[in-house]
């Protein structure tokens, strides 16, 4: 990974830490962060009719990927809400973002990239699983499955498939994105673009969830009238954040080393969790966020 990737996913780490524990704080929901994406996307607009040249060139292709990481991203944030309120954040954010470490790898070996990642990158994101599958033990002598069947975890891994799916498809329409004839918006003006229209299609996406049933047409109601607006400040530190991960996916190689180095915000989150949300530290959960943390390392040093 290059410095600038480095530094890019790094602030990128502590400020989505940093929005999840403002949307466990204020009742994690779908309607939370429909309002926090829809914020964001009315703040974007005027990128896209600044930069209407790129947009004008984008292929059906491309729009199907952003069409396709909103249904992934409204995935996430699905997943997340409902683990929210089910758990601890410093159990279920650790297990939703390192999931996805290994499962963008084994995409990446199944379509035939995996000559990309280096040996210490992919040894780092061994020991990220390795801590992930400590992580929910209450004790190290209770190594049961029955401690990774609860709603929880389950919640946990569907906003991690949710990660997987909107990591890749977002690499694959910035690549071709960048690669359009007469592009002369960079690589920020490029990122901007992308992060605009991808916020539309999350906010389409979860409308589409919200509207369907009366109770979630009134949750909806309540969480505007209540929590609008640390939902539309998590929105904007939402965008800003993944604004930092798609611009540093133009410096590394393959979106891999993007997926495992951006689990930084890992540790960041669990110590939020157990400090200022004042939750167990049980040892197992301690030992996991330190063996992610040093996975990690490896990966950035890949």
């Amino acid at each position: 990974m290059t410095p600038t990737a480095i530094s890019l996913i790094t602030l990128s780490a502590f400020s989505h830490a940093f929005w999840n524990l403002l949307g466990k704080r204020r009742q994690p929901s779908v309607a939370f962060f429909l309002i926090a994406n829809a914020t964001a996307a009315v703040c974007l607009i005027p990128i896209l009719i600044w930069n209407y040249q790129l947009v004008a060139q984008i292929s059906w292709g491309v729009w199907g990927l952003i069409a396709a990481t909103g249904v992934f991203q409204a995935v996430y944030f699905g997943g997340l809400a409902g683990a929210y309120q089910r758990g601890d954040m410093s159990l279920a954010y650790p297990l939703a973002r390192a999931v996805p470490v290994l499962l963008i790898v084994a995409v990446n070996f199944a379509i035939g990239r995996s000559y990309q990642i280096g040996a210490g990158g992919l040894v780092g994101m061994v020991l990220v699983a390795i801590g992930c599958i400590i992580l929910p033990l209450p004790d190290f002598k209770q190594f049961r499955l029955e401690h990774y069947l609860t709603a929880v975890c389950l919640f946990a891994m569907i906003a991690a498939l949710g990660t997987t799916g909107y990591t890749i498809l977002d690499d694959l329409a910035l690549r071709s994105l960048r690669a359009l004839p007469q592009q002369n918006a960079g690589v920020g003006g490029t990122t901007l673009t992308y992060m605009a229209l991808e916020a539309l299609s999350i906010t389409l996406m979860l409308s589409a969830v919200m509207v369907v049933r009366r109770q979630n047409r009134a949750a909806l109601a309540q969480t505007w009238a209540d929590h609008r607006l640390y939902a539309g400040t998590a929105g904007l530190i939402i965008a800003a954040t993944y604004g930092l991960v798609l611009t540093s996916m133009a410096y590394v190689t393959n979106v891999s080393y993007v997926a495992a180095f951006r689990q930084l915000s890992i540790p960041i989150g669990a110590i939020l969790g157990l400090t200022i949300q004042k939750e167990k530290g049980h040892l197992p959960k301690l030992v996991g966020i330190g063996v992610v943390f040093v996975g990690l390392i490896l990966v950035g040093l890949g």
